[in-house]
């Protein structure tokens, strides 16, 4: 694969027009940008998405909402497209928008707005059948979940929990810090990280009112200081892997859906070998379609994408590759729906960048194409 980096030049703080025509083809779709910013001319942006090229088109202004930093979306069996931001903000700020888009048009119409129960929410996600959106209040160090109702718009927050204590990490752990809560694949549990407490939250959900009831346990305990932020499950269902941010390290944990309880089966660093303990943060982490990768985005003190090779047998990682990601702070990274392309969020260079991913081995290229944006901090495939 040869490298090459595509540029866009900023038009305004609405539209960008790329440096090299985007040539529409039957692959393409669109995606949606959550980004960091306050103010008039920000919040989520819309561009095309060509997957035969892995290019971006113009990105314009779909929604203007303060610091949509996380977004999560439900395609109903009728095509019709919801999406849910959060604006991670505090006291009345900190709220959930859900908004349906429009057909043949980048804009999103609004729908309601909600409290989402904390401040600085930093996660939203949606069950698998849609009925259920839960967001997690880092700032707050609570969780909320939301019933969808018929219209995609939604309901009063149907339960909250609000927790309690703190970890080893001065600065970091002084309080609890819930950083992402997701369902199980069918969608029966939820499990909420909590990076203050170094626990795994584990709930049972009720798909029909959104409510949740603590499992039993009801929590797993991570090792102390390690940070929970994000997890991606094994397209099996079987292990989910824990981004812990702050040593840098992932968990591989055994699911276990008969007693709703997670076990360890070990963990692996980020990180090259001889790295300064403690200088970097783990953000993002996903895992292919085919089950034969898990990639992590490195952060602060490093700038790499780690790929991970999974073991078949034994769902166990191992480090194959620190691919460099192209820019500053990767917040977000996601594989496109063909699973060829990643697609990175810089928050602190205010780029996109698109690397291409070998579908025989995994291994990510070099980016291929950059683009500014926004501060951006989370992207949808439509």
């Amino acid at each position: 694969m040869i490298a090459r980096r595509t540029f866009l030049r900023t038009a305004s703080a609405a539209a960008f027009t790329p440096r090299a025509a985007f040539s529409a083809s039957a692959q393409s779709s669109r995606l949606y940008v959550g980004t960091g910013l306050n103010g008039p001319g920000n919040g989520i942006f819309s561009a095309s998405w060509n997957a035969a090229t892995g290019e971006i088109g113009p990105l314009t202004l779909a929604a203007e909402i303060d610091k949509p930093t996380f977004l999560a979306q439900f395609r109903r069996p009728d095509g019709q497209l919801f999406l849910y931001a959060l604006s991670e903000l505090n006291g009345a700020g900190a709220r959930l928008s859900a908004f349906t888009a429009v057909a043949g048009q980048p804009a999103l119409k609004l729908l309601n707005h909600v409290a989402s129960g904390g401040d600085s929410p930093a996660h939203v996600s949606l069950s698998p059948d849609g009925r259920t959106v839960l967001v997690s209040n880092y700032g707050g160090g609570s969780v909320t979940s939301f019933l969808v109702l018929p219209e995609g718009s939604l309901s009063p927050a149907v339960s909250h929990f609000q927790y309690t204590g703190s970890g080893p990490t001065k600065g970091r752990q002084d309080a609890p810090h819930a950083h992402s809560a997701v369902t199980s694949p069918d969608g029966r549990f939820v499990l909420v990280n909590d990076l203050g407490l170094d626990r795994i939250v584990v709930y049972r959900l009720d798909s029909t009112t959104a409510e949740l009831t603590a499992a039993n346990p009801p929590f797993w305990s991570g090792r102390p200081g390690s940070g929970p932020r994000h997890l991606a499950w094994s397209p099996d269902g079987r292990f989910v892997y824990c981004a812990n941010e702050l040593d840098s390290t992932v968990d591989i944990l055994a699911w276990d859906e008969s007693s709703a309880t997670l076990h360890s089966a070990g963990f692996v660093s980020s990180l090259p070998a001889g790295f300064p303990p403690r200088t970097a943060s783990l953000g993002e982490i996903v895992a292919s379609t085919d089950g034969r990768n898990v990639y992590a985005g490195n952060r602060i003190a490093d700038d790499t994408i780690a790929v991970f090779d999974v073991d078949r047998h034994t769902h166990l990682l191992s480090l194959a590759q620190s691919a460099p990601g192209g820019g500053k702070n990767a917040r977000f990274l996601a594989l496109d729906p063909t699973q060829r392309w990643m697609l990175i969020c810089h928050q602190d260079s205010y780029d996109l960048v698109v690397l291409e991913r070998d579908r025989k081995t995994g291994r990510l290229s070099d980016p291929i194409h950059t683009y500014p944006a926004q501060k951006p901090m989370c992207v949808l495939f439509a």
